[in-house]
């Protein structure tokens, strides 16, 4: 699997590279905030996006709506520290395929990759 992580915090980017990375994935790109996710998707074409909810100019979720409008066989998983239902049922609506909370263990990474894998 090849990764896009979108986060706006640099540590946040720096540990789940990471976790990618010692899992045995690639990291083909990072992007700061939603719109430069966009930009990057367009770009790079991975096939795996780790993406958080809260970023400035465009959250996490609108940002993979445009995604999967692109291309609807993205897995994206959204990663947040928030545990709002309705943003939770929101990410399912518009596709994300996995939820994990911050701050999450690489064990819990690989298990929701391997979920996504099927």
């Amino acid at each position: 699997m090849k990764f896009l992580i979108v986060d706006d915090s640099h540590l946040a980017r720096v540990r789940l590279c990471k976790y990618i990375e010692e899992l045995g994935f690639e990291v083909i790109g990072e992007a700061v905030d939603g719109y430069d996710a966009i930009e990057k998707f367009k770009e790079l074409s991975p096939n795996a996006i780790a993406i958080d909810l809260e970023m400035p100019k465009m959250k996490g979720i609108e940002a993979s709506k445009k995604i999967l409008e692109i291309n609807p066989n993205v897995d994206i998983i959204l990663v947040t520290s928030i545990v709002d239902k309705k943003e939770i049922i929101n990410a399912f609506k518009v596709g994300i395929k996995k939820v994990i909370r911050k701050p999450f263990t690489i064990e819990l990474l690989k298990q929701t990759i391997n979920e996504l894998k099927g």
